[in-house]
């Protein structure tokens, strides 16, 4: 048995953080695998707070005019405040659950055994026990050819069924239906809540519906319950829609109901057997999880339930738990993000509070892009058409934004958006609540994607977006008193410095390295489009002469890049976010060939900063530690992430992250960018494609960061950049073979311990290197 592609337990989940997920992009559930009483907390993708938003703060022009000229003038202190006072807008909405199905059985007898285990290479999660003399068992998946939850009970006796969910809602039940009508808050952010908006309108109305098919059972409805008699295998299907139409249009105006849109899903489902469902469910997902794997050396322990492994793993962890990181993070991906649905947010697609943490939204100054950083090394491709819908939809709503706020052209999104696209400022603090470059951070997506595909009618599709948001930086940027351009007001992610004159502390400045270095890149990933699509007009002349007089980070005295662009006083030394190192990773514009001194500044940076963090933001020291070549300095990393933490009411921000027992990442509190941060980082450690030859062919990097735990192994069906898909196996830290199929032709130079050769490949013919 493969334990690298399993979880398991011998006990239910004593919390949400233990339940294991599942999800088809658009619903969800979390299973709780209880014996008396099973739970299933649901979610659906469009369960938003809010309504259609276009609130927008007045003389945003003059506004930030003003903060210009604070920073222009060294206040920076009085800038952050002016900024605070000023500028700082309106919060986005919150993510909400949609409810839980409560199955409630026999509680009387003794359990002789248990195990409930997820699959990832059949995403079904299964339950065992046995009570007295009966064996129970359930099987729980979230179909996305049927867009159901489909739950078998084999077993299972009597059971009492009810739905229950924290919003505002009645229930019912008649036949063998249960359903329950929810209607989210008009807002919900930061402990204030509001069911209804100032107009009378309430927000996004739902229904969960749940039938039962169980032929030799009977039922009977009791109030909102509904109780199943004499049955020895019953199935459950769940459909739950929504109301929502689109960012743009107020939900329900148009289109059939929530129960309509619920009972004609459920008639369609209930066409098949549960055999013929599972089926159809797998034929459609094992080929998605199948497109890529891990192997990583086994050790005794393996087969140990997953808790006791996480219990006992401690800085030398089993290179095995490495490889259950990495399918894990696929699967989290491919569960949370399908085509059609809505992008993974922090939490994927699993909430269980009313008040998720910030909201639960889609954190734009690393979260959300971070959700994402795999999704085209570990060939999930497939998965990413609802960020990129988002970024489009974003796109059309930060037009506004950009003209009326700030007198731009183009568009930009902030820090932070949601369901409605939100893309103007937040409330808060500068450092996270003014940061107008969030969107040119998600353009670069849209660019690593054709450059992973050489799709050039995806890139002729995608370039308004680069234009425009181009035109937005063109408008925005500055010009220094030595001539240069740069980014003011700017800020680094939710890092402050001391003011060397007030003594106080700012978020604001006149060019943050991460700032200047988004600005480059989307400038450079401008100019490659357009020469690749041979457009030539005015605004890409322009951006040829911004980009040559863009000012470039500065070194400080400790040999560190300086985050802000100059030696301001540090006040927290290691905080999480490492901004000022994009240029390394997720960026290329700092390499060992490439602005090297900046790429050894960046690595002083990082040893500063320090490993241990929160969860997420050691995922992004693996990916960092990767591209610095050092293999067991990111192997140290993830034994970092691998610390088993247990959920808190208040979270311990002060000692680091981890896993939780189900091994969501722990910031604390969960955020799954951290599970799909190290499934990126650890492709990183075994091959990379992002830097090129003088003469501009792609390097294929061979093992540059394999650490000392990991002598032998293999990982297949992993994505170059130039249309690549690559096979890698390796035996004593040296590679053994090595497969290499395009998709189009091209040049390549293939590296591997100081040795180099150049590749030609054609589509459609496969190469395979042996050692």
């Amino acid at each position: 048995m493969d334990y690298s592609k399993q979880l398991w337990y011998t006990s239910p989940a004593p919390y949400w953080e233990g339940a294991l997920p599942v999800g088809n992009g658009r619903i969800g559930a979390m299973v709780f695998g209880g014996t008396a009483e099973e739970t299933l907390e649901l979610n659906e993708d469009t369960l938003w707070s809010g309504l259609p938003d276009e609130s927008l703060l007045e003389n945003g022009p003059a506004k930030v005019a003003r903060a210009r000229r604070l920073i222009a003038d060294r206040r920076f202190s009085d800038a952050d405040r002016y900024i605070q006072e000023n500028l700082l807008d309106h919060n986005c909405q919150s993510y909400q659950p949609a409810g839980a199905l409560h199955l409630t059985g026999d509680s009387g007898g003794a359990i002789l055994s248990y195990r409930r285990g997820l699959d990832l290479e059949n995403a079904v999660a299964v339950t065992d026990f046995q009570m007295d003399n009966t064996t129970f068992r359930r099987e729980v998946f979230a179909s996305f050819p049927d867009q159901v939850i489909v739950l078998r009970l084999t077993g299972s006796g009597p059971l009492r069924l009810r739905l229950d969910t924290p919003l505002h809602h009645t229930a019912g039940a008649a036949g063998n239906e249960l359903w329950l009508d929810g209607t989210c808050p008009s807002y919900n952010r930061y402990d204030q809540i509001r069911w209804e908006s100032p107009d009378g309108e309430t927000g996004i109305r739902y229904q969960i519906r749940c039938r039962v098919v169980a032929p030799d059972g009977t039922f009977r409805a009791d109030g909102a319950e509904l109780i199943l008699h004499e049955t020895a295998s019953t199935m459950l299907l769940i459909a739950i829609h929504s109301n929502f139409i689109d960012y743009r249009t107020m939900p329900g105006s148009r289109g059939d109901s929530p129960e309509t849109r619920c009972r004609r899903t459920l008639d369609d489902a209930a066409r098949f057997s549960y055999e013929e469902l599972k089926q159809r469910h797998l034929a459609d997902y094992r080929p998605l999880f199948a497109k890529s794997f891990l192997a990583l050396p086994s050790r005794p322990g393996d087969e140990l339930p997953t808790d006791r492994r996480l219990r006992e793993c401690g800085e030398n962890f089993a290179p095995s738990l490495a490889a259950l990181l990495y399918h894990y993070g696929r699967y989290l991906l491919i569960a949370s993000s399908r085509h059609g649905s809505e992008p993974a947010n922090l939490q994927g697609i699993w909430n269980h509070l009313l008040m998720p943490p910030w909201g639960c939204n889609y954190t734009t100054n690393i979260n959300l892009e971070m959700n994402y950083w795999h999704a085209e090394t570990a060939n999930l491709g497939a998965c990413t058409e609802p960020l990129f819908r988002l970024i489009r939809e974003a796109a059309e709503k930060g037009r506004r934004v950009a003209r009326d706020f700030y007198g731009c052209r183009g568009w930009c999104l902030h820090h932070n958006t949601d369901l409605w696209r939100f893309t103007t400022t937040a409330t808060g603090r500068p450092r996270w609540g003014y940061w107008p470059v969030g969107g040119i951070w998600l353009t670069s997506h849209l660019v690593e994607h054709y450059r992973f595909t050489q799709d050039r009618d995806f890139l002729r599709e995608i370039y308004p977006i680069l234009h425009g948001a181009a035109e937005f930086l063109l408008d925005y940027l500055v010009e220094t008193p030595e001539g240069e351009l740069t980014i003011s007001p700017s800020t680094s992610p939710e890092n402050v410095f001391r003011d060397p004159v007030s003594g106080e502390e700012s978020g604001v400045c006149g060019g943050s390295a991460m700032d200047l270095t988004l600005t480059a890149e989307l400038f450079d990933n401008l100019l490659e489009s357009a020469s690749i699509l041979a457009i030539g007009d005015e605004t890409v002349a322009a951006v040829r002469r911004a980009r040559a007089r863009l000012r470039r980070p500065v070194i400080g005295p400790h040999g560190q890049l300086l985050e802000y662009g100059e030696d301001f006083p540090e006040i927290e030394i290691h905080h999480r976010h490492v901004s000022h190192l994009y240029g390394v990773y997720p960026g290329a514009a700092f390499t060992p060939d490439v602005n090297a001194d900046l790429y050894r500044a960046c690595q002083v940076s990082l040893e500063r900063r320090g490993d241990l963090s929160t969860g997420w933001a050691m995922g992004w020291r693996v990916a960092l530690w990767a591209r610095f070549r050092n293999g067991d300095r990111a192997c140290k990393v993830i034994g970092n992430l691998l610390r088993f933490v247990e959920p808190a009411e208040v979270p311990d921000y002060d000692n680091g992250g981890g896993v939780y027992l189900n091994l969501f990442d722990a910031h604390p509190p969960f955020q799954i960018d951290g599970n799909f941060g190290v499934a990126a980082g650890i492709v990183e450690m075994l091959f990379q494609s992002h830097r090129k030859t003088a003469d501009g062919r792609i390097l294929l990097d061979l093992l540059p960061a394999l650490p000392a735990a990991w002598p032998d192994g293999e990982i297949t069906g992993i994505r170059a950049r130039g249309g690549l898909t690559v096979d890698l196996k390796w035996r004593n830290f040296q590679p053994v073979s090595l497969r290499l199929a395009a998709s189009v032709p091209g040049n390549f130079e293939l590296q591997w311990a100081g040795d180099r050769r150049s590749l030609e490949l054609r589509a459609g013919n496969p190469v395979t290197l042996s050692w």
